[in-house]
């Protein structure tokens, strides 16, 4: 598991963090602002040290400097403002897996202007998408997106996700060598879309990994007469309600199903029925379920 604490905080920013990037080639990285997010890119881009634990790839364990050579992050911060854009794309082809036809797809779709001119005098959503599309055609076998899409306008946002599920299909297919997309966001409901797995942080913890289906599935909206909710709550004691609201005489309530064993037949009798919450809904109510 991993720690890590900046120096002068008395706060982690990552507290025992530990877990298994496995098959799935697209993983969401969500969390509130101050949960974590950046920090653990930081780390499994090889540009930070844990303060305790370690990384591995393959079962051995990696140094900075694997990280650094097996991995690309990108994010929105104007860390590349004093290059050229042309500098900037000649260094990222000397990576061995560099896709020189891939980014000049890339180029194409996004009208990516690469010259002697600085990043600087590119818009943020420009600079954004350079970087993206860098990081998609460099090959590296772990591609980390911080927040990429911020700066982008909603056409743009729905382009680069269509590339990365393109990608990622033809990793998955053996068309392309195996790939590990890592994204995080504040646009919660556009990542189900793209990811199949996704990663919660809370206050410097992981509160969750799992797939997408699996996440939306465990949070669910129960709605009956309120006399059958409370029958249904005094036969199972030990589920916690992370919300409720009242309807005239019918009443809703958000339970978190997983590891329970209730079923659709328990519901029934019960004569409450039972929705699914979206993935956006469901990881508010749990963030929210951690703050009481």
């Amino acid at each position: 598991s991993i720690t890590h604490t900046y120096p002068g905080e008395n706060e982690a920013a990552l507290r025992d963090v530990s877990l298994t990037l496995g098959d799935a080639t697209v993983t969401a990285l969500v969390g509130p602002n101050g949960s974590g997010k950046t920090t653990l890119m930081q780390i499994l881009g090889g540009l930070m040290v844990p303060t305790s634990g370690s990384v591995a790839i393959d079962g051995s364990q990696a140094s900075a400097d694997d990280l650094l050579t097996g991995s690309i992050i990108a994010s929105s911060a104007r860390d590349f403002d004093e290059l050229y854009s042309q500098s900037l794309v000649a260094y990222a082809r000397l990576r061995p897996t560099w896709d020189e036809q891939l980014f000049t797809h890339y180029a194409e779709r996004f009208d990516l202007r690469v010259n002697r001119k600085y990043v600087r005098k590119l818009s943020g959503g420009q600079a954004a998408i350079l970087s993206a599309s860098i990081a998609l055609a460099s090959g590296a076998p772990l591609t980390l997106l911080d927040e990429i899409q911020a700066p982008l306008d909603v056409p743009t946002r729905y382009a680069l996700y269509e590339e990365i599920l393109a990608l990622a299909g033809e990793c998955m297919e053996g068309k392309r060598p195996q790939r590990r997309f890592l994204i995080s966001s504040h646009m919660v409901s556009e990542l189900e879309k793209v990811a199949e797995d996704v990663i919660v942080l809370k206050k410097s913890e992981l509160l969750a990994h799992e797939t997408i289906d699996d996440f939306t599935c465990r949070v669910s909206a129960l709605t009956g007469h309120a006399s059958d909710i409370e029958r249904f709550l005094a036969a199972h004691p030990d589920l916690a309600v992370i919300a409720s609201r009242e309807l005239g005489s019918t009443r809703e309530i958000v339970v978190d199903l997983r590891g329970s064993a209730v079923g659709d037949t328990e519901l029934a009798s019960h004569s409450l029925t039972a929705s699914p919450c979206s993935f956006q809904d469901a990881f508010a109510y749990l963030i929210q379920e951690n703050d009481q």
